[in-house]
């Protein structure tokens, strides 16, 4: 399949190098796309991309349809009681800065479950979120509400501490962009931690095509290492100064995938269900640059 894909948003560069064709997951695990996807990498920054023909729309975001193709709750009670044991891993990776009285910004928060656990210490709560649904409660918590940074910028230009987005930049539609208007809103010594699925996950290499079908995806546009990301960062002004790999799956998962080409689905298999092993697993994949999941710590450059 041949798709042009023009220069590239982070670099300005058109050399493309093709990574991976056919039909990928679309939304929830199971489901895939109807249509065959390019995923084709910058050959300057190395940032990899799914042709543009094959991206979810902006409107997406702006209502329920988004987490009703991930079969996800839609409401936003439904959403915290789903997330809100998830947000330790995000508090593991922030640890051990303190977000005490600071004016503290989520881009991309859904419902706000991340907010939730930190706005107790914080001295002004930013809550940026395209979709409406959760607005009403999320200004009922007392958070200050957007629907995209742009809006939030002429309000709080400058005066944010400590900005987070956790699973987004994947989503949009440009990355550095993205990062820029990020760091317009920040203070002089304002940081901002982002996340992000890493390509170099260990499966991509272990489960080859069946995997890749399952990691690549219709709603994420972009795909980072630590590499690509660091350069995305740079043209955006900021400085990495801290770059965390994490891994959140057990060794079961990675047997399933090789034996069954799909994932655990919370079945363990036999003698592979211990905490230690599990630990160990995670750990050396960690420390090794191979788990699932990237976080960085930026700063804007003086």
């Amino acid at each position: 399949m041949e798709v042009k894909f023009n220069d590239c948003e982070i670099c300005g560069y058109n050399k493309w190098d093709a990574q991976f064709s056919g039909k990928i997951r679309d939304g929830a695990v199971g489901n895939f796309s109807n249509d065959e996807s390019v995923i084709l990498r910058c050959s300057k920054c190395g940032v990899e991309r799914l042709n543009e023909s094959c991206c979810k729309d902006a409107d997406l975001y702006t209502g329920k349809k988004y987490r009703q193709l991930l079969s996800q709750p839609t409401t936003a009670k439904g959403f915290l009681n789903k997330y809100d044991s998830l947000q330790l891993r995000n508090l593991k990776v922030l640890w051990p800065d303190s977000v005490r009285g600071k004016t503290v910004a989520d881009i991309g928060c859904a419902a706000g479950s991340f907010l939730d656990h930190i706005s107790g210490l914080t001295k002004e709560v930013i809550a940026v979120e395209p979709c409406r649904d959760y607005h009403y409660s999320l200004i009922n918590r007392g958070y200050s509400v957007y629907s995209y940074i742009n809006d939030a910028a002429g309000d709080w230009r400058g005066k944010v501490d400590y900005a987070f987005s956790f699973s987004v930049i994947e989503h949009i539609s440009n990355p550095r962009l993205f990062l820029e208007e990020i760091g317009g809103m920040l203070s002089n010594n304002g940081k901002l931690l982002v996340s992000t699925p890493n390509r170099k996950d260990i499966l991509m290499e272990l489960a080859g095509d069946d995997y890749k079908r399952f990691f690549y995806r219709t709603v994420h546009r972009w795909y980072f290492d630590r590499k690509s990301f660091g350069y995305c960062a740079d043209k955006a002004g900021f400085e990495v100064t801290r770059s965390i790999c994490v891994h959140r799956f057990g060794l079961s998962n990675a047997m399933k995938w090789l034996r069954d080409s799909k994932p655990d689905e919370n079945t363990p298999l036999p003698y592979l269900d211990d905490e230690v092993l599990d630990n160990f697993w995670k750990g050396y994949l960690e420390s090794h640059g191979v788990g699932d999941y990237l976080y960085f710590e930026l700063k804007r450059k003086e």
